[in-house]
């Protein structure tokens, strides 16, 4: 399309990212108004506005000069104290006097906008662009593999593992790697369906500490398929399903410091990967914004206070309680979480930054 460039990234970040803020913020502040919370402010960036309007429920939308952030603001406090729990009937519209079930449907309300935007932005992509998908074809066969010694030669269509019928070749890689006994392959050749008995084996020194087995078959290229519109919501959810869960794979790896730099990417890496997807071209770029609205919502749900996540994790603890935790703890824990994610966000930018001259 045409080159990537430091102002095409830039405009690519805020092009993804103000949307994604201003569907979570919208996810607050409906289940806010929807639970009788005033919202006083609905703000798409910090700072001193740009421009604005106040709506039929004194609601101020407006946009700041600041555009990386946002937030709505509600009437009275996040954080509830005993008299707010023993009269969450007084003061009526305020945040901190709602019940129980509603602060925590407000809170979780952002996150799961996040999530419902990027099923909808996948599937419809799927529905109207299509879906890559890779065939469960063989189109090249590694030398001395087991495959080569079974006699599987190129082109042959995979059609059942074990009587266990594959659709894609992502399929039969989930299968195989978990998998050193013998298997039973079904394959179509030259409308010929043939039998083959293969023992997946390590083939490479990096596949031994995960040990992941392979059979030594190379996949064709990736196809795009269109979907009708059931299918294209199944395959949505289904793949955010498995983002979901390569997501939380990459989050115990961070934390357990075992995953490469080359995966992290904090604000200057989604830039630079934000305009590259602008470069691409406009399904390439409603992708990545639907994977970056998946992983802004699970982000904001992790338990860490400060983050949505944090106040959930809280409203369950004064559930098991009866009562809220002192106000004084919750200030305290909101100040631990806003340290570690500043921290966070201190050493991934560093290590974007050490990316840019690698």
């Amino acid at each position: 399309m045409f080159e990537n460039t430091f102002f095409i990234s830039l405009i690519g970040f805020l092009v993804v990212l103000t949307p994604l803020i201003f569907f979570h913020e919208l996810g607050h502040y409906v289940a806010a108004i929807k639970n009788g919370v005033v919202v006083e402010q609905f703000s798409v960036g910090f700072g001193p506005e740009l421009f604005g309007f106040t709506d039929k429920n004194n609601t101020r939308w407006k946009v700041c000069l600041i555009p990386f952030g946002g937030y709505v603001k509600m009437k009275g406090e996040l954080l509830v104290n005993d008299k707010n729990y023993q009269n969450h009937n007084d003061n009526e519209g305020y945040f901190n006097n709602a019940s129980l079930f509603s602060r925590l449907l407000i809170v979780i309300s952002g996150p799961l906008a996040n999530i419902l935007l990027g099923i909808l932005i996948i599937t419809t992509l799927y529905s109207f662009h299509g879906r890559y998908e890779v065939k469960p074809e063989v189109n090249k066969v590694v030398k001395n593999s087991p495959a080569e010694r079974a006699g599987v030669i190129p082109n042959d269509l995979i059609l059942s593992i074990n009587n266990k019928k594959v659709s894609n070749f992502e399929d039969i890689k989930k299968i195989v790697s978990k998998n050193k006994k013998q298997l039973n392959f079904q394959i179509l050749r030259n409308k010929q369906i043939l039998f083959f008995n293969i023992k997946p084996e390590i083939l490479d020194v990096k596949d031994l500490d995960a040990k992941s087995f392979k059979i030594g078959i190379i996949a064709s290229s990736p196809t795009l398929v269109k979907h009708d519109l059931i299918s294209s919501i199944y395959y949505g959810l289904k793949d955010t399903l498995l983002l979901t869960y390569e997501w939380i794979k990459g989050f115990i790896k961070l934390i357990s410091f075992k995953i490469d730099k080359k995966d992290v990417a904090g604000p200057i890496g989604i830039a630079k990967i934000s305009g590259d997807a602008i470069s691409l071209g406009l399904p390439n770029f409603l992708f990545l914004m639907a994977l970056l609205s998946i992983n802004l919502g699970l982000i904001n749900l992790l338990p860490i206070p400060a983050l949505d996540g944090g106040y959930i994790l809280m409203y369950f603890i004064e559930f098991a309680l009866g009562r809220p935790i002192n106000q004084k703890i919750q200030f305290k824990l909101i100040q631990i979480g806003v340290f570690l994610l500043i921290f966070l966000m201190i050493v991934i930018t560093f290590i974007d930054i050490q990316k840019l001259f690698v």
